[in-house]
């Protein structure tokens, strides 16, 4: 996409980033709501923005990437958030269950990065725009080793990485895979 701008994401790009969060995984939100505007709401408060990269095609940001080194994690979980918007204790439970998912440390070296998320709008899949932020991340993280974890169903994601450079190095069995909709994640570097 030649109309492509990739830059650092602002403190007034949050509100997108969460709505492209819960447009693009919205069947990972489904337990908690359907309605993206919501989930939107749900993710805006614990986006680390400083992590953030974006892609904006004609002033309107359609992708994003996160990158994370060291203990920093791209979202982290307001469980008063959750709570406002599905319920005491759906909100509290929901939340309970996605910290450890969204906020362990990753405990990595100083010569690596972790791509915690991507997302690209929905309405945008198939342009070439996750590719880019991939690629802009491979550029401008040339000394560091990059990893990721992508879930093994998502075979564009894995297509994707895999003709960037990134190849398998661990698998990891889901705890729930029914509940999930998937049975592991499979780890990559470059």
């Amino acid at each position: 996409m030649k109309d492509l701008i990739i830059r650092k994401a602002l403190e007034e790009d949050r509100e997108a980033i969460a709505l492209i969060s819960a447009r693009a995984f919205n069947n990972d939100w489904k337990l908690l709501s359907t309605d993206e505007n919501k989930i939107a709401r749900i993710l805006a408060p614990g986006v680390f923005i400083d992590v953030y990269d974006v892609a904006i095609v004609n002033q309107k940001i359609v992708g994003f990437i996160s990158l994370v080194t060291k203990n920093e994690r791209a979202q982290y979980i307001k469980e008063k958030v959750f709570q406002k918007e599905v319920g005491f204790f759906k909100g509290y439970a929901m939340a309970m269950m996605l910290k450890k998912e969204f906020e362990e440390p990753l405990h990595f070296n100083t010569d690596q990065v972790y791509v915690d998320i991507l997302g690209v709008d929905p309405d945008f899949n198939h342009q070439g725009i996750g590719s880019q932020l991939l690629q802009h991340t491979i550029e401008n993280n040339k000394q560091k080793e990059i990893s990721l974890k992508v879930t093994s169903i998502n075979e564009n994601a894995i297509n994707c990485y895999t003709k960037k450079g990134f190849h398998e190095f661990k698998r990891e069995k889901v705890k729930y895979p029914k509940q999930m909709g998937f049975d592991e994640f499979i780890y990559m570097k470059r």
